[in-house]
């Protein structure tokens, strides 16, 4: 199926413009879901040629006709997003501009960490002006439902364990803070690996934006500073939740919308940690194994600051760290679905 794609990616890209019938095809990184990726090299002689990246989305398992529709919307907002060019809808394959090599996550502890920053947040900005009917809301059930990822596929596959009683009017209380704020437009996983930026031009690029939903205002800057791939200090955090508030359109009290950000990306590193365990466990991938711990500590102190979330942050500091770094070397032993 992939020698396929490529060959029908390389014929659909040399009618655009000749010189990629023999392009490189290099894979890339593909995330939490069953999509792969490569990009397409032109040959040298092929002048004014940019590379192409196929996209190869199992139809019956990702939301593709979503993607088409998202990436026009988009796109007529002035967002980033890749152009489509090229697609087999029936086989999932879709050859698309190339937004960039370098994604926004390589700039930090760099000195271009500051404008890849603006950057993102001045797209952001952008992003939450977008209404279409294409967008669904973001409804508290859905909500709730993904804090039942993390009791499913972490606590109790796992890790073995129930989650305490105490934590229910924990849970409850993120959802009721997150369906309260303002709602808008949200890409829902707005960080660092879903941004491209080359710090040459300025340039952003925004990639898997098929899940976007109309839900709270702080989700996005949740996603983007409270990211599960990279922890800022609470320092930067603040200086770029200002930055933030200096330039959104929307009228939001600062000391508020500091402890909706706290809260929504406590219930997103929730949900992150429950589908980094279910990636193995289910779909047999490791991948994202390796981020559970650190993710745990950053949920630990986060739900800290917050004293409506203290049974929450007493729980994860009481989780013993060895016994989850046993449990995921075992599972990174193992190659094969639990």
């Amino acid at each position: 199926m992939t020698d396929s794609a490529i060959q029908w990616a390389k014929h659909t890209a040399d009618g655009r413009l000749a010189g990629f019938e023999s392009a490189a095809v290099i894979p890339l990184r593909a995330e939490a879901s069953f999509r792969a990726f490569y990009r397409l090299e032109p040959r040298p002689e092929a002048t004014g040629a940019d590379s192409l990246i196929l996209m190869v989305s199992p139809p019956e398992k990702e939301q593709n006709d979503q993607f088409e529709r998202l990436a026009s919307v988009f796109g007529r907002a002035g967002l980033p997003v890749p152009e489509i060019v090229g697609s087999q809808k029936r086989s999932g394959w879709y050859l698309m501009t190339d937004l960039g090599r370098r994604e926004l996550g390589e700039a930090y502890g760099t000195p271009a960490e500051r404008a890849g920053l603006e950057a993102a947040l001045r797209a952001l900005i952008t992003l939450q002006s977008v209404t279409d009917p294409a967008i669904a809301p973001y409804t508290g059930a859905r909500l709730h439902d993904e804090l039942g990822i993390f009791t499913e596929w972490f606590a109790d596959g796992l890790m073995g364990l129930s989650i305490p009683a105490a934590l229910a009017p924990v849970f409850e209380n993120l959802v009721g803070r997150m369906v309260n704020q303002p709602q808008c437009c949200v890409h829902r996983d707005y960080h660092c690996r879903n941004l491209l930026f080359d710090p040459a031009t300025g340039a952003l690029g925004i990639v898997d934006f098929q899940d976007a939903l109309m839900g709270p205002v702080s989700y996005d800057p949740a996603s983007l500073l409270h990211d599960c791939y990279h922890r800022f200090s609470d320092r930067d955090v603040d200086h770029w939740l200002n930055w933030y508030l200096q330039h959104t359109p929307f009228e939001l009290d600062p000391d508020r919308f500091t402890s909706d950000v706290t809260m929504t990306a406590v219930q997103r590193q929730l949900k992150a940690v429950g589908i980094f365990s279910r990636l193995r466990l289910r779909d047999g991938k490791v991948t994202h194994l390796p981020h559970i711990l650190p993710v745990l500590d950053s949920l630990a102190h986060l739900s800290g600051r917050e004293p409506a979330l203290r049974p929450l942050s007493d729980w994860l500091r009481q989780l013993d760290r060895n016994d989850v770094r046993t449990r995921i070397q075992a599972l990174e032993r193992r190659t094969a679905p639990a």
